[in-house]
């Protein structure tokens, strides 16, 4: 076909003579194979150098990551081996804990050595005590705040807490609840309450008010049951700092030098999170370091200990702390004052019943009662307000003295059983209160005597006037000879009248 349009010669074939579509595709294509064929040879590298370079920055990262937490874990053991060992043994059985040994065999070997150096004494109180925690363990006991205990802090604030010595040791005194004081042997004191979780610190204060060079004290916190013969800081569970400077957490022989030494006149304050259970010491109001963590479960009580004479003042809250941010911010255990309010108060401001009817003429002075749900009125029958449950139905007449039968005096009293043959016999019952004649009363009735004219019973206003008064006095009832006298002298005069009448009758027939 090619050579047929070569052979036409027009101006059109010869001006648009050319290659064709298909020569020029092939020779792109030609062109585009011979471009390629370099490029790809020469990406095949680039592609693999890419990808090892990728491999080897993941790997250097990991590397550098993992060494940096090698090294940062080997930085944090050498300053937690420094700060909580001493002589290179481990006293961690675990985090929350310091001051225990975790190597059970180096804890017989310091144990052994340390009962080498003390003295009779010392070795035997030290078993003692062992004893004393082997049969009762720390928190063995309930030592929770019961619902009594909280009401009494919120009646009496922080007077609540108050200090309790061991009458069986007998070794410390305390006077005003928390005025210790100390004499020649070793002895501990606890609190009655131990101290609270709720709030986010909790402080108090410990005053050195008499305390000789010889004496040796310490100030801390420790859990019930605990050997009161002991010092704080000494058996499991108890943090203290001591006189001499140290710090002792359940640590019986040695302990690690903490703070300078206080004396006579310094305050030591003890500081305790519960959230974190961490504690703290102060001395003269500034603040050391911390002593321990994790003390969260634990119920810690505040307590003071000493092995010689000395006075130690304690200050739970009670009046202003030496440390200044515990006294802005109130860490005192309790507040000062309670917040229910005292029992009403009786007496003759709110009208006391009691109070007033031992007082002579007390009725007199006031007219009547106030608000008593019990008195009479002059009918002697109804109270003032109806009774709470209905009774049986009472007449007025149920004090009537109708029912005794009057026997005169003249009479014998042994013929009562012919008293209705005999004209006396002929007495009627009267209806109504029966009163008798007031100079013959019945038998086994005795009249009351009248009242004084300035008694409450004698005046005519009085809610207590009797009701039935007598105008004069009546006659003194004879007694049991002067009735067996008068019957012998009545039987007589009988007898002397039979006989007259008999003489009277003879001296009729003899006529």
């Amino acid at each position: 076909m090619e050579d047929r349009l070569r052979g036409l010669h027009t101006t059109l074939t010869t001006s648009i003579i050319g290659p064709t579509p298909s020569s020029y595709f092939e020779d792109a294509q030609v062109k585009v194979q011979a471009l390629l064929r370099p490029s790809e040879a020469g990406n095949v590298p680039v592609q693999q150098s890419s990808n090892e370079s990728t491999v080897n920055g993941v790997v250097i990262g990991l590397l550098s990551s993992f060494g940096s937490a090698l090294l940062i874990a080997f930085i944090f053991l050498i300053v937690y081996f420094f700060r909580y060992t001493s002589s290179g043994r481990i006293l961690l059985d675990r985090i929350g804990r310091p001051g225990e040994y975790d190597d059970e065999q180096a804890y017989a070997r310091e144990e052994a050595e340390a009962l080498e150096e003390m003295d009779d004494l010392q070795r035997t109180e030290y078993l003692r005590a062992k004893a004393f925690i082997q049969a009762n363990p720390p928190d063995s006991l309930p030592t929770d705040i019961s619902l009594s205990q909280y009401l009494a802090i919120q009646e009496k604030g922080v007077s609540a807490w108050e200090f309790e010595p061991e009458l069986e040791i007998a070794n410390c005194f305390v006077e005003g609840r928390t005025e210790i004081e100390f004499y020649d042997s070793e002895c501990s004191v606890l609190s009655n309450l131990p101290l609270p979780k709720q709030n986010e610190v909790y402080y108090w204060e410990a005053k050195i008010y008499d305390k000789p060079e010889t004496s040796l004290i310490s100030i801390g916190v420790a859990t019930k049951p605990y050997p009161l013969f002991r010092l704080p800081g000494w058996h499991k569970y108890s943090v203290a700092y001591v006189s001499n400077g140290q710090r002792r957490y359940n640590q019986p022989f040695h302990g690690p030098s903490y703070g300078p030494l206080y004396v006579q006149g310094d305050v030591i304050g003890v500081g305790y999170r519960p959230r974190t259970g961490t504690l703290f010491f102060t001395r003269n109001g500034k603040k050391l370091e911390d002593v321990a963590h994790g003390l969260k479960s634990q119920n810690l009580f505040p307590a003071v200990g000493a092995n010689g004479p000395c006075t130690v003042h304690v200050n739970f809250g009670q009046s202003g702390f030496v440390f200044i941010e515990a006294n802005v911010k109130k860490w005192g255990l309790a507040p000062m004052t309670g917040s229910l309010a005292p029992p009403p108060p009786y007496g003759s401001e709110q009208g006391s019943i009691l109070l007033e009817a031992g007082r002579e003429g007390a009725q007199s002075n006031q007219g009547h009662y106030p608000d008593t749900r019990h008195g009479r009125t002059r009918s002697g029958n109804f109270r003032h307000h109806p009774p709470t449950s209905p009774g049986p139905v009472r007449s007025p007449t149920d004090i009537s003295l109708a029912h005794l039968t009057h026997i005169p005096t003249n009479e014998d009293p042994g013929e009562s059983s012919g008293a209705a043959d005999t004209p006396s016999a002929g007495l009627t019952t009267q209806a109504g209160l029966g009163v008798h004649d007031p100079s013959n009363p019945p038998p086994e009735y005795t009249s009351p005597l009248p009242s004084n004219s300035g008694s409450p019973r004698g005046s005519s206003d009085s809610e207590r006037t009797p009701m039935i008064r007598r105008k004069s006095t009546p006659p003194p009832i004879p007694s049991y000879s002067d009735a067996v006298a008068e019957d012998r002298a009545r039987e007589r005069r009988e007898i002397q009248r039979e006989r007259d009448q008999e003489d009277g009758a003879s001296d009729s027939n003899s006529s």
